[in-house]
């Protein structure tokens, strides 16, 4: 299951998104006609359980987010994405399926190629397939961290991370998320998030209206957040040599 946005193939190429930015001039040339600018609404499913991963996703603008879905339809997020890095690459290289939901947190704009396309580009090149998999690993120690966090650290120093997470991928002071999604992000009830973000609203952290939520005080936000903020942007300086701010 793939987004329904409408691509333009051959779309230039972004210089946001950060995998797409240190190719090399020969992986640039070869990928660069491939790539579809598309537009992912709020809400849409990339990928699910157990489909095909046809396509590879690299986010500009739009904040992408890897779930893992229970039986009984509750879901909690293990990996937000954005223009640092690329999501589907995994599926894509081994030509295999996907083996978790990624929906659109943030809307926004993204390129996108087809699995086959980059798995063979990836086959002749080992720069380019060096590359993705530093990104993959960035993407999987993400996913490590939040384990840690879900299980160690309360629901507000969750929370603060969640939210510097998302400006830092936005560039904004402004989040447009719903209580709903914070929940999920988060991996409590949504009364428990309204309840924190509350907390931060009386503190002066935070202002929020109907799906957004403006950032007031980030140094202090950033006082409050767990370790984990930190060490998953440690993990990105160490493996891709950045992280977004």
């Amino acid at each position: 299951m793939v987004g329904s946005g409408a691509g333009n193939g051959g779309a230039p190429m972004t210089v946001r998104n950060y995998v797409l930015r240190a190719l090399c001039e020969a992986d640039r040339s070869a990928l660069e006609p491939e790539l579809h600018g598309i537009y992912l609404a709020d809400g849409e499913v990339l990928f699910e359980p157990d489909y095909p991963a046809d396509w590879v996703y690299f986010p500009d603008t739009a904040v992408l987010s890897v779930v893992t879905v229970m039986s009984d339809g509750r879901m909690v997020e293990s990996d937000t994405v954005g223009y640092e890095s690329v999501v589907g690459v995994l599926a894509a290289l081994g030509s295999s399926i996907s083996t978790n939901r990624t929906l659109v947190q943030i809307a926004g704009e993204a390129s996108r190629v087809t699995a086959s396309v980059l798995r063979r580009i990836a086959n002749d090149s080992a720069d380019f397939r060096r590359l993705l998999i530093r990104h993959s690993q960035a993407n999987l120690a993400q996913a490590h961290q939040s384990v840690a966090c879900n299980a160690l650290h309360d629901v507000n120093q969750r929370l603060c991370r969640w939210l510097l997470m998302c400006q830092d991928r936005t560039a904004g002071d402004v989040v447009h998320l719903s209580q709903q999604y914070l929940a999920t992000m988060v991996g409590v009830q949504r009364t428990t998030v309204n309840q924190a973000l509350q907390r931060l609203a009386l503190g002066g952290l935070i202002s929020q209206g109907r799906r957004r939520i403006e950032i007031l005080d980030r140094r202090q936000m950033e006082a409050q957040v767990c370790e984990c903020y930190e060490a998953v942007r440690g993990n990105l300086e160490r493996l891709i040599g950045t992280a977004p701010r």
